[in-house]
Parts: C-alpha cells; sequence; structure tokens
C-alpha cells in the first residue's frame, strides 16, 4: 500500500512540475503581449531552465530579445524553437528576415550618409540577426575597409567578414568576386602578399579569363604605391593574359615601375624592372615613357653603356626632351666620351633655352 501512496504521490509531483513550467512560459507570453520585455526574459528563462525542450517558451523569448534588439540570442531561440518545433518554421522565418531587415535597412542608410562607424554597427547586428546572409557581411566587410583607412586594426576585421563571405555565397554570387578582392587588398595591407596571391591562384588556374579581377586589385595597389602587392598580383594577371593571348603593353609596364621602384631598397629588382619594360616594348615598340625607364634603370645599376644605348633610342623617338640629351650627356660623360658628352650638353642646352 505504501508503494502505491509514494507511486501516486511521484506522479503528482511530475505534474506540478509540468504545470509549474507551463506557469512561466505563460506568463511570459502575456508579458510579451504587454510590451514587458525584460519581464518576459525573466519568466521564460525560467521555462526553459525548467523544460529546455519547450519550444513555445523558446519562441517567445526569442520574441521578447528581438524587442530588446539582442538580436543575437533572438536568433539563437529562434532557431531553438524551429528545431523542437518545425511547424513554427514559417513564424520564426519571418521574425528572423524582420530583425534582419531593421538592420540591414539602417546599415544602408547610414553608409549612404558616410556614417561608416554606424553603418558597421548595423551591419553587424544584421549578421548577428542572421549569420547566413551573406550580404550582410560584405557590406559590413566594405564598411570596416572604409575605418581601415584611418585605423588599420579594421584591417583584420575586413578580412574576416570578407572569409566569411567566400565561405556561405556560391562564386556565381556577385559580392564572392568582391570579396575575393577585398580579402586580397588586405592580406597585402597586412603584409601577407604570398596568401593574397594564392588567394587567386586557384582561380585563375581554372579559368585564365578570370585575370581581369586580379588585374582590377592589382591596379588599385599600384594606384596606392603599394610595389610589393602590385607587382606580385600584376605578374599572376600577366601570366593569365599572356595564356589567354592577351597580352597587354601596360601591365608590363606597370610591372616595371614597380620593380624598379622595389629596388630603391633592394638592387635586385632594377633587373626585374629591365625585362618587363622590355616585354612592354615587345608589345609596343618605340613607347617614348618605356624607354626612358630602360635608360633609368641602367643608369641605376651604373650600367652606363646600356644606359647610352636607351639613351640614343630615347632621342631618337622624343628629341625634343631636354631631360632625355641631359642624361645622355652623363653617360657618355661616365663612358669617358668627351666628345659625344658635349653634344649631348649642346643640344640640352640650346632646347633648355628655347
Amino acid at each position: 500500500m505504501k508503494r502505491h501512496v509514494l507511486f501516486v504521490l511521484g506522479m503528482a509531483l511530475l505534474v506540478a512540475t509540468a504545470a509549474f513550467a507551463g506557469i512561466h512560459t505563460r506568463s511570459g507570453k502575456v508579458y510579451n503581449q504587454n510590451s514587458q520585455w525584460k519581464e518576459a526574459v525573466r519568466e521564460l528563462l525560467l521555462a526553459i531552465e525548467e523544460d529546455p525542450k519547450d519550444d513555445e517558451a523558446h519562441f517567445q523569448l526569442a520574441f521578447a530579445y528581438s524587442n530588446l534588439d539582442s538580436v543575437a540570442l533572438a536568433y539563437k531561440h529562434f532557431m531553438k524553437a524551429k528545431e523542437l518545433q518545425p511547424k513554427k518554421a514559417r513564424d520564426v522565418d519571418d521574425n528572423i528576415k524582420s530583425n534582419y531587415a531593421r538592420h540591414y535597412k539602417a546599415g544602408q542608410a547610414a553608409f549612404g550618409r558616410s556614417d561608416f562607424r554606424l553603418a558597421a554597427v548595423e551591419f553587424e547586428r544584421a549578421t548577428f540577426a542572421d549569420p547566413m546572409q551573406s550580404a550582410a557581411h560584405y557590406n559590413l566587410a566594405v564598411s570596416f575597409s572604409r575605418l581601415a583607412s584611418t585605423d588599420s586594426t579594421y584591417n583584420t576585421k575586413v578580412l574576416a567578414e570578407a572569409d566569411k563571405v567566400l565561405e556561405l555565397a556560391p562564386p556565381s554570387d556577385p559580392n564572392y568576386a568582391k570579396s575575393l578582392q577585398l580579402a586580397a587588398r588586405q592580406l597585402v595591407e597586412l603584409g601577407q602578399v604570398d596568401e593574397a596571391v594564392a588567394r587567386f591562384q586557384t582561380l585563375v588556374e581554372k579559368d585564365p579569363e578570370q585575370y581581369a579581377m586580379v588585374e582590377e586589385t592589382a591596379n588599385e595597389m599600384f594606384n596606392m604605391r603599394n610595389w610589393k602587392g602590385a607587382s606580385a598580383l600584376l605578374r599572376m594577371a600577366a601570366d593569365a593574359r599572356a595564356a589567354a593571348g592577351t597580352e597587354d603593353f601596360q601591365i608590363y609596364f606597370n610591372i616595371g615601375v614597380a620593380e624598379f621602384n622595389l629596388g630603391k631598397e633592394d638592387p635586385a629588382h632594377i633587373d626585374e624592372a629591365v625585362i618587363y619594360y622590355e616585354k612592354a616594348l615587345a608589345v609596343q615598340p618605340d613607347d617614348g615613357s618605356t624607354v626612358y625607364n630602360l635608360m633609368a634603370a641602367y643608369i641605376t645599376k651604373a650600367d652606363w653603356s646600356n644606359a647610352a644605348l636607351w639613351g640614343e633610342k630615347y632621342v631618337s623617338v622624343s628629341p625634343a626632351d631636354p631631360k632625355g640629351w641631359q642624361l645622355l650627356a652623363r653617360c657618355y660623360g661616365e663612358l669617358g666620351d668627351d666628345e659625344k658628352a658635349a653634344e649631348a650638353l649642346s643640344r640640352y642646352q640650346q632646347l633648355k633655352s628655347q
């Protein structure tokens, strides 16, 4: 008999516990209906503590967190509610979309006003509201990149968000290519040039026609005078162009310029500059700027014989430039050919006096 009484008491206790948990869920729902969000959170956390599988408690808690703008917690509990009760999927998805749209639109508005700090805050909240939306991660990366122009600590954040886009978006997504470029730029800024090259290498090997993406990024580096990054990416683009049968004068010329500037710190780069200037002339012979730069490269190397040869070439294609005659006079002077040095110097003085 005692066993029967204990069994009945035990059943009563279980029923009471279930009812107690239900009370917290019902209380939380009422608080939500009255817009008492903090009180709702308190009650619903108690409900989930009593019964972690209470799908309604998770849903109501997520709703309360949404109204407190704790969108990361809202997403967590919305997803838990859908996991526990698939019939809630539509309501869950609608609420997640609403949270996401609110912050995404706020981010767009702030970005449009060039308030990049606020834009970053709002786009980051959008990524919390729905971490699976690559568009928010991309816009957050772009906002961070604007802030990085005056605060380099944002570079790693740009890279992290760009990588998140590459993880979430298919290659057909327009933001995929943009994020690949953005990631490469940040890697160069962080001094990880080899990694930046590696990011593009597989893409270009699969499809050499993708050199345009690499070239665009490289030219940005070039315009920013980031010579190391520009040279590395321009070389890749040049190789891809060669494979596609679309060699380009300008890309070879720009590599030459980048290598020449790198040669100010490491003279070995001057030899590379010479190679690429000559490649440029193979595509577009007699280009005055390239011939002049070749003369300057050989002067930097103190190779006066070759400097004089290219100097003669330069004054033949640009005879009205006094600077060419001046440098040619110097070359012949270094070679000990006083007669030719005097002739070149005389021509320089004539042009300067005009």
